[in-house]
């Protein structure tokens, strides 16, 4: 448990790879589907989450 914070930030970078490759796929017609079209939108987030929580850790 003493690197958590490592293992967070992880977990948030892997979801941020995973959101842009779906991203990705439906900016190209690819996935089609209601909900796909706001996806982009989590990856900023997450990778700037992942960037504090290994700050702080």
């Amino acid at each position: 448990m003493s690197r958590l914070g490592w293992y967070v930030a992880f977990g948030c970078f892997k979801l941020a790879v995973i959101a842009e490759g779906i991203h990705y796929r439906h900016a190209r017609g690819l996935t089609v589907g209601a909900g796909f079209d706001g996806i982009g939108d989590v990856v900023v987030p997450l990778v700037q989450r992942a960037h504090s929580v290994l700050k702080e850790d």
